[in-house]
């Protein structure tokens, strides 16, 4: 539905180097450079889309950059993405009838994330 042609970003960055601070630092000058595009970029791109889109391009972009940055977590990212889905994995028995057999999952697929650990010990 949204296409932006290359002209489009070429302009985008040719203005990002007009627009950015100066530095006698190259790094300085490259980070300048790098958040003077980003800003530009989410600005222009934001104008042209449906404000019911503009959340998850910025949700995206976020992702994205923290992805570049090696900052995120990917296992706590795929949990999010999919909700703790089990794909053929073996499953230990269910240790209590009331639990439904998606909530067990999620807690078996919740385990591998660093912020769970000993979870399912404590839980069982």
């Amino acid at each position: 539905m949204y296409q932006y042609s290359l002209p489009f970003f070429t302009n985008l960055f040719a203005q990002a180097i007009a627009d950015a601070p100066m530095a006698e630092e190259l790094d300085e000058r490259s980070e300048n450079l790098n958040a003077e595009f980003l800003a530009s970029l989410y600005r222009n791109i934001c104008r042209s889309l449906f404000e019911r889109h503009k959340m998850i391009f910025s949700f995206l972009l976020c992702v994205k950059l923290q992805e570049l940055e090696a900052s995120i977590d990917m296992v706590e990212f795929r949990y999010l993405l999919t909700g703790g889905v089990a794909m053929g994995e073996e499953m230990p028995p269910m240790p209590a009838p009331w639990l439904t057999e998606k909530s067990w999952e999620q807690i078996i697929m919740s385990v591998k994330m660093a912020g769970f650990k000993g979870f399912l010990e404590h839980f069982t």
